[in-house]
């Protein structure tokens, strides 16, 4: 077992794993400037994603690409590994990195996980993210940062149930996905420069919400969302609805996967940003994504007044989400059109 392993609680659960991961190698960073570096903020709502026959939006990147994002502009080593049904070798390999004290995220359902209780196990997530550390006989030993676990105290899990979550069925399967880092260099804090990686980091975001190719992704994304939203009542139950919105609100709610949570840790980002490059168009969009965030909080929120049969209707949830789209256009706009086209930010693109 790694010994004294920092697990204190962050807002995001990758981004967590990962800040503890670099604070015991002796690395620190605030957990915004990590998920703005490694791009996480995103949405996608792709045809090829459904459940039950409904189109679902996808509010995050995959699980562990910030980490291999950040790890890529700020040149730290990272190795990371996907199995696909190949169990028993993704289970030698992690009891292997464990045994030379490498702490190592892994990628897991959280369905399995007693220790966080009866309402995040019912959202039926498969990327949640946590950190093996050590095995005592056949348990492992469990550094999970999630903001909504209690204590800094490290968790068991039992082999078994560690195969089952990780290789767990369903959306975004996880695949047995694994990663671990190597150690920055011990004058990696004096050397290193954060304005070219935040350069990179904002450049992805803005390419990602404004100009990918298929109008799946970004705020044109959540305008086709808008839209077929407001088709529901024509073609699904009552009970299929509530079924859905109900997983809507406790992914975004309850899981703390994208929607506002992200929003308010992007927010943080744009304001550090702000700082480093002195820069007031990056502070006003700090401004505007705060806004947005509580946009979002508000749509979560009538998912929940809508499964409940409140006083909220669809085209009324459609029209928050129109808004959300043209809120983030315009902050990502401003983004790519004032600041990333500035002489302050050329230089390091």
């Amino acid at each position: 077992m790694i010994e004294n392993y920092p697990n204190p609680r962050r807002k995001h659960c990758e981004t967590g794993t990962f800040l503890n991961m670099l604070e015991y190698y002796g690395y620190q960073i605030s957990e915004a400037m990590a998920f703005g570096i490694g791009s996480g903020i995103y949405f996608l709502y792709s045809p090829f994603l459904r459940m039950r026959g409904v189109t679902l939006p996808m509010l995050r990147i995959k699980p562990a690409c910030i980490v291999k994002n950040f790890a890529e502009r700020m040149h730290i080593g990272y190795h990371g590994m996907r199995y696909g049904c190949k169990v028993n070798k993704s289970m030698r390999d992690l009891d292997e990195l464990v045994e030379k004290k490498i702490p190592v995220g892994v990628v897991v359902s959280v369905s399995g996980l007693t220790y966080f209780g009866k309402i995040v196990n019912e959202s039926h997530f498969n990327g949640h993210v946590l950190t093996v550390i050590g095995k005592e006989g056949s348990n492992y030993i469990i550094a999970d940062s999630d903001s909504r676990l209690y204590t800094d105290d490290y968790v068991y899990i039992d082999e078994e149930t560690m195969r089952k979550i990780r290789f767990a069925k369903g959306l975004a399967a996880p695949e047995g996905r694994m990663f671990y880092l190597d150690p920055p260099s011990t004058d990696f804090a004096e050397k290193v420069d954060l304005k070219p990686a935040i350069v990179q980091g904002l450049e992805e975001s803005c390419y990602r919400m404004l100009r990918m190719p298929l109008s799946y992704y970004g705020y044109t994304g959540l305008h086709r969302f808008a839209k077929n939203l407001k088709r529901w009542k024509a073609y699904f139950s009552d009970e299929l609805r509530g079924y859905i919105l109900l997983w809507f609100y406790r992914l975004i709610e309850t899981a703390g996967t994208g929607g506002a949570g992200y929003r308010y840790i992007y927010s943080d980002f744009l304001k550090e940003a702000a700082t480093v490059f002195q820069n007031e168009v990056l502070d006003d969009c700090s401004t505007l994504m705060n806004k947005d965030a509580d946009t979002w909080r508000q749509f979560s929120l009538d998912c929940r007044r809508y499964m409940k049969s409140e006083n909220v209707t669809l085209n009324e949830m459609a029209d928050i989400l129109e808004t959300i789209g043209q809120q983030e256009k315009e902050i990502f706009t401003r983004i790519d059109s004032e600041f990333l086209k500035s002489s302050s930010a050329l230089k390091y693109a």
